[in-house]
């Protein structure tokens, strides 16, 4: 976070995206890295089940 001053830490990855969907312009490009192709997101020992792309479409309304 010190490298990126006016980034934004969000503890919960779907909010996270739907900021950053809601804050696109004209012509923004949005890339979620990180998770990729994984299924899950792992907090503590404990997998939940996550999808990046599922979550996009889902605030995009394309699902």
């Amino acid at each position: 976070m010190a490298a990126l001053p006016n980034a934004r830490a969000r503890g919960n990855r779907a909010d996270a995206i739907a900021e950053a969907i809601a804050a696109l312009g004209p012509g923004d490009v949005l890339a979620v890295a990180g998770k990729g192709h994984e299924q899950g997101q792992t907090i503590g020992r404990e997998t939940f089940p996550f999808d990046d792309a599922a979550v996009i479409r889902r605030l995009a309304g394309l699902s």
